[in-house]
């Protein structure tokens, strides 16, 4: 009844599509999974395949993006999760030191890839900050698949690409604060990114040291097994809402809600409870990214000459990060090839950059075809090397 007197939404529509979104992504993540490819690439490209440039069978709605945006807020959130704070002050300085050239090299030689095809200003800045990313989950999930997650290497790629995320949001907000405003005063900026490191300090430590005692008086008092799960969830999106309050992306809100739970004593039941809803939401963005992608473009010649150009800087860029380790008795091009996937970092970096309308279709596919690239190429390469340093230490 309520559905059927809400006016203007054509509910129908908006429900067959929502079951054609989960039953065609799960089912290409499955197929994805079986031949050892990540499962967030059949989900985008079987987006493609029923979005409105093929079969036809999705069209994007606004019902469908709010879902995808609050997809993505979950996964940041679950990114946070799993990011072990003490583990990785052990290796700070290295991951920071790798965190910094793979944000910087990759940012310019985007910028100045950017430039050099006479793209504007603004296209040029948003594509550096995509190739900026590093794909977390990713690379977690290859060294998780080879039990190498205890090894420094794998805290020191896994410490640099949380610190590659923060800087590039930081930077992204940053981008997009220029873009919508026109603003390109230095004071402005510069506030901008006082405010964004601002809010990420004073979020995380706040949060670190308070939510852990709350969250233990919350389970002390109540007898409900669903309020733990209930209450993270409602910290995550008031910590999203405070970002963009403060005029930042509200992924950065989530990211650092994720933090502070993964520190609670809850952890591993909140963490359960979101595996949960990111079943439903994320693969809901990750198939509305291929929803929007027109597959003419990729026809077209610039395209894919673009595409392949800027593969090979994504790559190379990165792996310019493992400079960061050298010294440090570590694999420095382990440490460089774990950090090539762009993954679905990247993708919200383009869809971002579409939403604001700095992105024509070309330039959005040709981001996309990176991200592609990128996390197709890095995980067999990633295991190449993984076996490669087991043999030379043995």
């Amino acid at each position: 009844m309520l559905l059927a007197a809400s006016p203007g939404l054509d509910w129908g529509t908006i429900l067959v599509s929502l079951a054609i979104i989960l039953v065609a992504g799960k089912a290409a993540a499955e197929l994805c999974e079986r031949v050892r490819i990540p499962a967030v690439l059949g989900e985008i490209l079987v987006g493609i395949a029923i979005g409105p440039s093929l079969l036809g069978f999705v069209e994007m709605s606004d019902a469908i993006t709010v879902l995808s945006e609050l997809g993505v807020i979950v996964l940041l959130a679950q990114v946070g999760l799993e990011i072990d704070v003490t583990e990785l002050r052990k290796v700070g300085r290295v991951s920071l030191m790798v965190a910094s050239i793979g944000v910087i090299v990759p940012m310019v030689s985007g910028f100045g890839v950017g430039q050099l095809l006479d793209e504007t200003t603004n296209a040029s800045l948003f594509l550096g900050a995509a190739l900026a990313a590093t794909s977390v989950g990713i690379t977690a999930r290859v060294f998780g698949d080879l039990r190498t997650l205890n090894t420094r290497e794998a805290r020191v790629v896994l410490g640099a690409a949380v610190a590659d995320d923060v800087l590039g949001l930081i930077i992204l907000t940053v981008i997009t604060r220029v873009v919508e405003t026109g603003d390109l005063d230095p004071a402005s900026i510069g506030l901008t990114i006082l405010v964004a490191i601002g809010f990420v300090v004073i979020s995380a430590t706040i949060g670190l040291a308070v939510v852990p005692r709350v969250f233990r008086h919350v389970d002390a008092v109540t007898t409900s097994y669903a309020v733990i799960p209930v209450v993270a969830t409602a910290l995550t999106f008031a910590l999203a809402a405070a970002a963009d309050a403060a005029r930042l992306a509200p992924i950065i809100g989530a990211f650092i809600a994720g933090v502070t739970l993964g520190r609670t004593e809850q952890r591993e039941r909140v963490e359960r409870e979101f595996n949960v809803l990111a079943m439903i939401l994320v693969p809901i963005f990750f198939v509305s990214i291929g929803l929007t992608v027109d597959v003419g473009a990729f026809v077209d010649a610039k395209v894919i000459g673009l595409a392949a150009l800027l593969s090979v800087v994504a790559v190379a860029a990165k792996m310019l990060a493992a400079l960061g380790a050298r010294g440090s008795g570590m694999d420095a091009m382990l440490v460089g090839v774990a950090m090539v996937p762009r993954g679905e970092v990247g993708l919200i970096f383009a869809s971002l950059g579409a939403s604001v309308g700095v992105f024509d279709d070309e330039l959005y596919a040709v981001v996309v075809a990176v991200v592609l690239v990128t996390t197709i190429v890095a995980p067999p390469l990633l295991r190449w090397r993984i076996r490669v340093a087991a043999d030379l230490v043995s």
